[in-house]
């Protein structure tokens, strides 16, 4: 009996007998995908059609049995067997006659006896068999999900019971048991700084990656470690720390009297001492309570002004604060020329200010505002001298926005070269810029529209996907990027996956009424229907963006949504 060997954690790999397969030999990356397939299916054996609609879920059963064939051919040719893969009655088999290994079920035998038993020591011994990763090179494959997250889940299950904290924290960054563990540890073994060295990074850890701030027992444990006996005395930092994070917890806990009276605080702490990355923090905060309290606009206005006069070059950490909410208040049900008008009422207050940087900011409102509302002439001549102006003045996220709405201008007029050569460096500076997960999302879906057909735009949004695989892009500041990734899906004929954008750019239009991003929406369902061939409901759904479009004033939008309901009505009368 043959001896196989499969290697699916952190890498891929077969063995037989000992004789290691050369990664040269798979010639087809479906063959492998076959084998990879079976060797994580129990007993390593699924039914054909499972196998096809796995790997070829858009292709329809007579050609997806056509590249199955070729798949296993392909894959005993790389074997030298004819066994590798057997057919039973319709089931693929993977090595029926042999005995196989994969180090999967090693490691998931040995971590269920260890989490059952409850032993420390038993599952530090399964963690360490799990040798990375299932399948890296394969990790956006749909059909590696789900087994990819349940692997990965039980190895942290067992860092957690076997109170591999270090690990854990490694794998993790955000998992506040392991932080708090550590944070004792330190404490006990008189390392005070490390411990607040650990505080630190799990706090920007939960902001960068969830949006949120550590919980109450975990602030507790940091002021404990703050008041240590005969410690220095907390540095300006870590006090205004503590208060972030506070604050934070009381916004998570709708308490929003709380939330701004400890946000002020670390405002002020921050404004005294000189640290912008904290007063940027406060300024989310503070904004998010001004959002809630339906006062969103006077509190920018406050806080723009009052940087703008102090005249330390604050400008830009207060926008940057600001831009999610700048960015909603302009897709919302308020009107392009409201949003104007407080545009130019900012430009003011720079003027009185002699703030160069402020109204570089205020221009870049204006500019949106116009392009929102139809006018292209104005809308790229106040863009431009945004993007200049921010460019001199060195505010990396005014720039990018800057040219990211610069491209979606030329795209309306056809200028397709235009936008590109525009994304480009919109890109470059998002990357440099504190607000990565911002920028970076609406620059990817800007750059999908501007693809020159859908086969590039597929690989845009491959990119895409990779790129901010890596970081928690902000919600509001993605629908851009949903509605375009949804269209250029559909277009493309992988409706599954159209779907599954649209599902979630529903679900973040849903949390506001009415506004841009309803008709983003009921476009993109529209294209949808078109490719699935429901011309009726598509031109339906094309006749309700038009009217979503029409109420937020966005009037080129709009009529490409009418044009596009009257050509299908046109080919439906010419097919009578």
């Amino acid at each position: 009996m043959k001896e196989v060997a499969i290697q699916l954690l952190g890498r891929f790999s077969v063995a037989v007998d000992g004789a290691q397969i050369s990664g040269d030999a798979w010639r087809s990356r479906r063959a492998a995908d076959v084998l990879k397939l079976l060797a994580l299916s129990p007993d390593r054996r699924l039914h054909r059609s499972q196998v096809m609609e796995a790997l070829w879920p858009e292709s329809d059963p007579q050609a997806s049995g056509t590249n199955l064939r070729k798949a296993l051919h392909f894959a005993r040719h790389a074997t030298g067997d004819e066994q590798t893969v057997v057919t039973q009655n319709g089931v693929l088999v993977l090595w029926p006659n042999a005995h196989v290994d994969t180090d999967v079920e090693r490691f998931e035998t040995a971590a269920r006896h260890a989490l059952a038993a409850g032993d420390p020591s038993a599952c530090r011994a399964a963690a360490d068999l799990y040798r990375g990763d299932l399948l890296p090179d394969d990790r956006y494959e749909s059909w590696l999900a789900e087994p990819h997250r349940r692997l990965r889940q039980r190895y942290l299950d067992l860092l957690r019971a076997g109170a591999l904290w270090e690990r854990l924290s490694d794998e993790d960054p955000t998992d506040e048991q392991a932080a708090r563990a550590l944070m004792r540890a330190h404490l006990d073994a008189g390392e005070r700084r490390e411990a607040i060295r650990r505080f630190e990074r799990l706090r920007e850890a939960l902001h960068d990656q969830l949006g949120v701030g550590p919980d109450r027992a975990t602030i507790a444990l940091y002021e404990d470690v703050l008041a240590v006996e005969g410690a220095p005395k907390p540095t300006q930092a870590e006090r205004a720390h503590a208060l972030l994070a506070w604050a934070l917890v009381h916004m998570n806990r709708n308490d929003i009297n709380e939330a701004e009276r400890a946000a002020e605080e670390a405002r002020a702490i921050a404004l005294d001492s000189g640290l912008g990355r904290e007063l940027g923090e406060a300024a989310v905060i503070l904004a998010k309570v001004a959002m809630a309290q339906g006062r969103w606009r006077e509190r920018f206005a406050e806080e723009l002004g009052e940087s703008m006069r102090m005249r330390a070059n604050m400008e830009p950490i207060v926008y940057d604060a600001h831009l999610c909410l700048a960015e909603y208040y302009l897709a919302g049900p308020d009107g392009y020329d409201i949003a104007a008008d407080f545009a130019r009422q900012m430009m003011g207050i720079a003027e009185e200010a002699g703030s160069a940087t402020g109204a570089a900011l205020a221009k870049l409102m204006l500019g949106e505002a116009e392009l929102l509302a139809g006018h292209l002439i104005e809308a790229e001549k106040n863009l431009k001298q945004a993007a200049e102006a921010n460019d001199r003045k060195g505010c990396l996220s005014g720039s990018a926005l800057a040219r990211q709405r610069l491209a979606e201008a030329a795209l309306i007029s056809g200028r397709k070269f235009d936008a590109n050569r525009l994304l480009n460096r919109a890109r470059s500076l998002a990357v440099r810029s504190e607000l990565a997960t911002h920028l970076l999302v609406r620059v990817f879906g800007t750059m999908i529209q501007a693809a020159a057909d859908p086969k590039r735009a597929l690989t845009v949004l491959g990119v895409a996907e990779r790129e901010l695989g890596q970081m928690r892009s902000c919600e509001p500041c993605s629908m851009g990027y949903l509605t375009s990734a949804a269209t250029a899906c559909a277009r493309a004929g992988e409706l599954d996956r159209a779907r599954s954008f649209i599902t979630e750019a529903e679900r973040i239009a849903g949390m506001w009424q009415g506004g841009l991003w309803n008709g983003a929406v009921w476009e993109a369902r529209g294209i949808l229907r078109q490719a699935e061939g429901a011309d009726e409901q598509s031109r339906a759904m094309f006749r309700e963006a038009a009217q979503e479009y029409t109420r937020a004033g966005n009037q080129f939008d709009a009529a490409r949504c009418l044009e596009a309901a009257a050509g299908l009505h046109n080919q439906s009368v010419s097919a009578e």
